[in-house]
């Protein structure tokens, strides 16, 4: 295999993984949601553990990023 090549391959690997984090997030949120529907109590305290997890998975996001323009 060329180095160019597997240069291609790689980044179209990273933007995969950039595509699985925001199918992630939507998991993560949609989720929060159907347990505030289910129980509208929780909202005060689910905001800020939804906050956290999304940024968690965004972080990821941004290392796949960070990867795309290192390769």
């Amino acid at each position: 295999m060329e180095p160019e090549t597997a240069q291609y391959l790689a980044k179209s690997l990273t933007v995969l993984g950039m595509a699985a984090n925001a199918i992630a997030e939507g998991w993560v949120v949609s989720s929060a949601f159907k347990a505030i529907g289910r129980n509208p109590k929780l909202e005060e305290t689910m905001f800020s553990k939804v906050i956290i997890s999304v940024a968690l998975v965004e972080s990821t996001a941004i290392y796949s990023l960070v990867a795309f323009f290192l390769l």
